[in-house]
């Protein structure tokens, strides 16, 4: 049996690792190959390219990058012919995917390879007419959110909520402490242009509220950016997994960009501040063509603004430092936010593994 993974972001080597355990914890045999990060190479899985290949965000840096990614995709669709897998999943990343899959389409036929994908393209917030797309493409769709299936079902996919590997292990919740940590983002172009406005938010942060320890957690292979950005000797750089974990579950407040971040600082009922930066044109297209009022997946999912969010020109250093005061001093804003992440945490907490209730989908639908 061989699997083709696919996933360019590094939320999603999570989700794949997490698969991949699961997989070969009932099949060892299986071999795994496609596209991920360190978290799936640690399983066995032999990865064609590393996922800093695809540190371009937004619409206006990827078409910057349009040609090396379609040189890219060329070659995976290439190795995913030499591979011959019997089952490929990608993982998020919709406007790569969709584009490969489109591609390999003949691989379906005579069932001779079944083609699955995890993480819904947010086509309740934009691009609608994704959900026809995507159900003409892949044999069943699994999502993080129960809300989510139903734009797949009407056009014939078939469909599951699955829910969030974040929330499959329920964490005891610690004491905050005097932390503050900052989460600038994963992909390099949305690190510098998030840092170009954090840096002085930091500076001063660090000032008036000296008894605190602060905190930035990134990857190791952007350390040497945000220290090129950050000149703060106040300031801990966190890459390693654990101790990031412990940072975020500990910390008092959080800053950081909009992302599946927010989730594990929901998870742990660490009030959060939301922010994001990208280039002019970007800014431009989402705000003619985004549906929902909100970026952050808390605020989508009440409909209404529990988390404080500073967008593009709202991001800046008067808006950021007046919530941080608020959330550190007015007991009843960081009480109501934290009543609201207590309650989304617990609609997503789901007993059954994500990972298992896949794999029993997969074995369904293969029958292998």
């Amino acid at each position: 049996m061989k699997i083709v993974i696919i996933t360019t972001e590094p939320s999603g080597d999570f989700l794949g690792y997490n698969l991949i355990k699961t997989f070969k914890k009932k099949y060892p045999a299986i071999l795994f190959s496609g596209v991920g990060g360190n978290l799936m190479e640690s399983q066995g899985f032999k990865s064609w390219f590393s996922i800093n290949e695809f540190s371009s965000i937004g619409i206006f840096e990827v078409l910057l990058k349009l040609f090396k990614f379609l040189r890219i995709l060329r070659i995976v669709e290439k190795k995913i012919r030499i591979f011959e897998p019997n089952i490929i999943i990608t993982i998020d990343s919709p406007s790569f995917n969709y584009r490969l899959i489109k591609n390999i389409q003949d691989l379906r036929k005579n069932n001779k390879t079944k083609i699955f994908h995890y993480v819904a393209p947010t086509v309740w917030a934009w691009k609608s007419y994704r959900a026809k797309i995507f159900s003409n493409l892949y044999d069943a769709l699994f999502t993080l959110f129960d809300f989510e299936p139903k734009y797949f079902i009407k056009h014939g996919l078939r469909s599951k909520f699955v829910g969030h590997q974040i929330f499959y292990k329920k964490q005891p919740i610690k004491k905050k402490k005097k932390k503050i940590c900052f989460l600038p983002g994963s992909r390099k172009v949305e690190i510098k242009n998030n840092l170009n406005l954090l840096k002085q938010i930091i500076d001063d942060a660090s000032r008036i509220y000296h008894d605190f320890n602060f905190y930035i957690l990134c990857f190791e292979e952007h350390e040497n950016i945000i220290k090129k950005k950050i000149d703060n000797s106040k300031i801990n750089l966190i890459y390693k997994q654990n101790e990031k974990q412990k940072v975020l579950s500990e910390s008092f407040l959080a800053i950081a960009a909009s992302g599946s971040v927010t989730l594990e600082l929901a998870k742990y009922l660490t009030p959060m501040i939301v922010v994001y930066n990208t280039h002019f044109i970007t800014k431009v297209i989402i705000k003619l063509f985004v549906k929902v009022k909100f970026a952050s997946i808390v605020n989508i999912y009440f409909n209404k603004e529990v988390v404080p969010e500073f967008l593009f020109e709202d991001f800046n250093n008067a808006n950021v430092m007046n919530e941080i005061k608020n959330l550190m001093f007015d007991k009843e804003q960081r009480r109501l936010q934290i009543k609201y992440l207590k309650k989304f945490s617990e609609k997503m907490q789901k007993k059954e593994n994500p990972s298992d209730l896949i794999l029993d989908e997969i074995e369904r639908i293969t029958k292998f």
